[in-house]
């Protein structure tokens, strides 16, 4: 009885050996018999639309006083904008907030409240870029104290990120046809391809630009939008000989 359970002790795993070896065989056969590859493609474009945020922050001794004169300062800020832009535009209320403001008091040795502030963001989305230095200085001039953001972007990304993407499968190619070639192998097929995208990198910030971008005392605020770039990758699985 005791040898009979020797055997089978034995023979589970001289088994399971044989398994764990002939599935290390496989993969490491699989391995030799592969390429891993990663293309990128990028293209730079001229943008054709723009965001841009504009914020109208007022502070007062009291919530509602606080709440009105933001209330009639925005007013003043989006009419001012409405009159410049054209008729594809867009203008809309993106955020607002009303918060305490408290001090620190050296005396007490504690933060004491000192008003309200309010806060109004005004977001605009512009195809006009020849237009953005009006639009900026008509907010500015109406009461706009804070240009939160601009960014550029393009009405065709889905079409040039195609475009990036024939690039990156030209890019992982080249790269495995040149690997293949220093190692005296040659591709069979491919396995696998995974495609991934990049949106066009935005420019953000208080008006900074991969263009130029200044703010002074002129008849127009001077902006160059410059280039966006968009991005692709793919990764690719060859089979080689």
């Amino acid at each position: 009885m005791v040898n009979n359970k020797f055997w089978v002790i034995a023979l589970m795993f001289i088994s399971t050996f044989l398994f764990v070896t002939s599935s290390n065989a496989q993969d490491g056969k699989y391995e030799q018999h592969t390429i891993n590859v990663t293309g990128r493609g990028e293209v730079f474009i001229t943008p054709d639309v723009a965001n841009i945020s504009f914020s109208v922050e007022t502070t007062a001794p009291t919530a509602s006083a606080a709440v009105k004169e933001n209330a009639d300062n925005t007013s003043k800020v989006l009419k001012a904008l409405k009159a410049q832009i054209g008729k594809d535009d867009k203008v809309s209320t993106t955020g607002y907030n009303l918060s305490p403001v408290y001090e620190y008091n050296n005396q007490t040795k504690k933060s004491e409240l000192d008003g309200y502030r309010a806060s109004n963001v005004i977001t605009v989305k512009t195809y006009n870029l020849s237009n953005l230095g009006t639009l900026i200085d008509s907010a500015a001039e109406a009461g706009s104290n804070n240009i939160q953001g601009l960014s550029f972007d393009t009405t065709k990304r889905d079409e040039y990120r195609r475009e990036a993407l024939v690039k990156a499968v030209g890019d992982a190619k080249t790269t495995a046809d040149t690997v293949t070639n220093a190692a005296g192998v040659q591709i069979t097929k491919i396995f696998q391809i995974s495609p991934s995208y990049d949106y066009p990198t935005p420019i953000y910030g208080d008006l900074a630009a991969r263009g130029k971008v200044a703010y002074a005392e002129a008849a127009s605020t001077p902006i160059e939008a410059g280039e966006i770039s968009i991005k692709a990758s793919v990764n690719m699985v060859f089979g080689i000989e």
